[in-house]
């Protein structure tokens, strides 16, 4: 596989949209998946992944790396609020947990199957060593759609270069690329198998990236000095479309 074939999954809402259209979802579906997305920008408002990279765009790749390799709407869903516990801000101001409040506004707002998928997979550790130690053991029966969801994850990470701007996992990232794609075989799914492995070649080849590699460990949050979330304030009174957490 060219670096031209390599599947790069969209980073935009429409440029999604238009992924969703031409995989044959029908419209309905499509704004279903629209009214989600504007919930996600409440939802991660101001939030970067600690590349710099604003965290709607992985929140949309994730997504759109499930669409590409799966039909199910509720896995396209649940890809692109799967840091809804982890990271996602509430209308309550709170974020990070599974409170009942806001299990019941994200069912509101998701649907409940949506919303399941995305609180077990708090429970599934997928951190340095964790694909190869599940490649190693087998995929526990009924989580089979987890798995999928963590590697489509995995997958927007590589196209995105973030395992290279980002190296989270150091000299790991050999055997890890290559314990995903086991995973994905193990599930069923060559394409996605052979999606991870283009992108092996790509990482042998960015030393050039050392510079400009990040030291933060986490993502951060910028939000609007006091002056300007008074402002947005006033204008949300007013009755203009802008909406205020």
């Amino acid at each position: 596989m060219t670096r031209e074939e390599l599947f790069v999954p969209r980073q935009t809402n429409t440029a999604l949209y238009m992924q969703l259209y031409e995989l044959g979802h029908p419209v309905d579906d499509i704004v279903h998946v629209q009214k989600a997305y504007r919930v996600c920008c409440a939802m991660f408002n101001g939030r970067y992944r600690k590349t710099g990279r604003p965290f709607i765009c992985h929140a949309v790749g994730a997504a759109s790396a499930v669409a590409h390799f799966d039909k199910n709407l509720d896995l396209v869903l649940a890809a692109m609020f799967h840091a809804s516990y982890d990271s996602g801000q509430y209308p309550d101001g709170k974020s990070s947990t599974r409170s009942d409040a806001h299990r019941e506004w994200l069912e509101q707002k998701v649907g409940v199957e949506v919303e399941r998928l995305v609180a077990r997979l708090i429970d599934v550790k997928f951190e340095t060593g964790d694909p190869e130690r599940i490649a190693a053991d087998g995929v526990p029966a009924g989580d089979e759609d987890l798995l999928f969801l963590l590697l489509a994850h995995e997958l927007d990470d590589l196209a995105d270069g973030g395992l290279a701007f980002a190296p989270k996992y150091g000299q790991s990232l050999r055997s890890r690329i290559a314990a995903c794609a086991a995973l994905a075989r193990q599930l069923g799914r060559e394409d996605l198998a052979k999606a991870i492995e283009a992108y092996r070649n790509r990482y042998e080849d960015m030393d050039w990236a050392a510079p400009l590699q990040e030291t933060k460990l986490e993502g951060f949050r910028i939000v609007p000095n006091l002056r300007t979330y008074l402002k947005l304030r006033r204008a949300n009174r007013r009755g203009e479309s802008v909406e205020v957490l």
